[in-house]
């Protein structure tokens, strides 16, 4: 088992600028593998985006022949995208030692990097592409005992967890640069809290939050659930995060029976990320509302970005965060519909994942008038 101390070193760095591959790396070490590689895969282009690794371990060359090439020729891509969300997939279950030998990508490629026998394990990516997240050991070491496979498998809750705080976090950090005016837009409520866990800071849209939802209050300086039992939950999630450094998300709703209205993501800010940002906070909440409206049209879309109306509804589904095949089930048309209209968006925003086209789109939008409807 890995120890906590890097469990948490895991879940404090996603939450920072910099810093996490190389914590994510550190995890990879103590799994028993030497690199890892972690990516999306681009079915149209048959080519990986989203595409980063081990960093400053001289690997830009053998990603950049992968990325161009030689992923497309990797006979272990498959197996891993086969198996069961969460679960990793070790090679030497289904790459014989005959098949090495016969093989372009590992004679000519995989080998001559230096490494041999991968772990991948296939990690969803809420409203996006899955990730898939690839630690290979070197040539010269044996294949991963049982041992290595329990450790792996007590790990894919925190990197499932993390990857995910790590990309949001990326988004919050690329809006709050670019403005006050993009992170209101972007519909994100944000609360900083001190240790000992009382709101030192709230953006125009927390306030806003405070002010018209009848399940969220502030008492006495503290976020209180207006629920008692989701009050216990969400009181009890912040202490827990205050000591383990591991992120939670919390749901809360105004009463029993009802829907979960507000949906809350909790996590610790290291000292001096949170001192940059919030002044002394250490802990950060950040809130989003059941089916919020957008704060755009998609006659602002198809204007802005020359989508046609169907891919504007696509993009306005995105921007209030319903995932494709969300959008696809209430549309009524084929999830490989949406998709293809998904990929026309990415094209027309310059943009390579649903959160930089989110973004990229609210970012144009904000610095233009309204459009008439």
């Amino acid at each position: 088992m890995l120890k906590d101390q890097l469990i948490g070193d895991l879940y404090e760095a996603a939450v920072t600028r910099d810093g996490f591959l190389e914590v994510v790396h550190e995890v990879t070490e103590a799994l028993g593998a030497n690199v890892f590689h972690m990516f999306s895969w681009d079915a149209a282009r048959n080519a990986p985006h989203l595409s980063t690794y081990s960093p400053d371990r001289g690997w830009d060359e053998v990603i950049a022949r992968y990325d161009q090439y030689y992923g497309a020729l990797d006979p272990r891509r498959e197996h891993v995208e086969r198996t069961r969300l969460g679960e990793f997939a070790f090679c030497q279950d289904f790459v014989s030692e005959a098949y090495v030998e016969r093989s372009e990508f590992y004679q000519d490629f995989q080998i001559p990097s230096g490494f041999r026998y991968l772990m991948g394990v296939r990690l969803a990516r809420p409203g996006g592409s899955d990730i898939l997240l690839g630690m290979l050991r070197a040539t010269g070491r044996t294949p991963f005992s049982d041992t290595d496979r329990a450790n792996a498998a007590s790990m894919t809750g925190h990197l499932q967890r993390t990857i995910n705080l790590w990309q949001d976090t990326r988004v919050l950090h690329r809006d709050a640069a670019l403005g006050a005016e993009l992170m209101e837009q972007l519909g994100l409520a944000v609360f900083a809290l001190g240790r000992d866990q009382r709101v030192l800071f709230a953006n125009a849209q927390a306030e806003a939050l405070l002010r018209a939802s009848t399940c969220l209050r502030l008492e006495h300086g503290r976020l209180r659930a207006a629920f008692a039992a989701d009050d216990d939950g969400l009181q009890r999630a912040l202490s827990r995060v205050a000591k383990s450094r591991k992120g939670e998300s919390v749901a809360v709703r105004p009463s029993l029976g009802a829907a979960h209205e507000l949906f809350l993501g909790i996590s610790l800010l290291p000292a001096h990320a949170a001192h940059a940002a919030f002044g002394d906070a250490a802990m950060m909440v950040t809130v989003r509302r059941r089916g919020a409206a957008s704060p755009v049209t998609a006659a602002q879309l198809r204007q802005a970005f020359g989508l046609s109306a169907a891919e504007a509804a696509v993009a306005e589904a995105l921007i209030v965060g319903r995932s494709p095949d969300e959008y696809a089930a209430s549309a009524g048309v084929a999830v490989s519909t949406v998709r293809t209209q998904l990929r026309s968006i990415y094209e027309k925003t310059a943009s390579r994942s649903q959160a930089e086209a989110v973004g990229a789109m609210l970012w144009v939008l904000s610095q233009n008038k309204p459009v008439a409807q």
